[in-house]
């Protein structure tokens, strides 16, 4: 499987499902792969991409603390298949010589990325098979943070993608 590095170019809203979106975008053309996210999920990204902080730590603050007191390194997160509309991703992690791969939703995985700064990797085939060379109107960026703030999080684990 050859793997492209790509980044988060940023968080939207898909206006018409009223969910967020995650943008990857690769370094080598402009080409961006949307992929629709949870929203706690999208405020666990926004806060990095934002440069958020929080006095006690969030879930994926407290990942990134755990790997970090196992002696752990977050080395990279593939974006390795997809599935019937879902992405499957996993997370590289490495200690000494050993190396670990951890199934995770590309989701928490690009959070902990953002976190760690581990580098981002997707599957050229699905990158090229479902990116889209998009003019990106990411609207008003205080739109997108009131979106996300304003979603209620006790309707989290009711959404469905």
């Amino acid at each position: 499987m050859e793997m492209v590095a790509v980044y988060v170019s940023g968080i939207a809203v898909d206006r018409e499902r009223e969910h967020p979106v995650v943008l990857i975008k690769s370094h080598e053309n402009d080409d961006v792969l949307p992929i629709w996210i949870g929203p706690a999920e999208a405020t666990a990204i926004y806060s990095v991409l934002a440069g958020k902080t929080f006095e006690r730590p969030m879930t994926h603050d407290l990942m990134k603390l755990i790997v970090d007191e196992l002696g752990a390194e977050m080395s990279s997160i593939e974006i390795t298949g997809i599935h019937q509309d879902t992405y499957f991703a996993r997370i590289v992690l490495r200690r000494g010589e050993e190396v670990f791969y951890i199934d995770a939703r590309p989701s928490d995985s690009i959070a902990l990325a953002l976190r760690t700064g581990a580098s981002i990797y997707i599957d050229r085939e699905i990158f090229q098979k479902y990116s889209r060379n998009l003019q990106l109107d990411y609207g008003d960026k205080d739109d997108v943070k009131k979106h996300l703030e304003g979603l209620d999080p006790g309707n989290f684990g009711d959404l469905e993608l």
